[in-house]
């Protein structure tokens, strides 16, 4: 199956994927609102990460960019 080109399809997509793994049933509305809230945080996420780079004088994201949005998240930060 081709990936679908809208990233919100995409995200979509592994959700929905992500639900079918575990034993339990989703209905069609929790995947979609799961979706939803997946999509708007990596979207939060991206300003975030560009708003961090753009202080810094630099027009890539760095790593140490992604250690700013993390450091409030100590499992996100340990595994960084």
């Amino acid at each position: 199956m081709d990936a679908p080109t809208d990233p919100r399809a995409a995200v979509w997509m592994a959700v929905a994927r992500r639900c079918a793994d575990d034993e339990r049933e989703f209905s069609p509305a929790f995947v979609d609102a799961l979706s939803q809230v997946v999509a708007g945080v990596a979207e939060t996420l991206g300003r975030d990460l560009e708003a961090f780079a753009r202080h810094a004088k630099r027009a890539k994201v760095s790593v140490d960019d992604v250690r700013l949005c993390a450091r409030r998240n100590p499992d996100w930060t340990d595994s960084l």
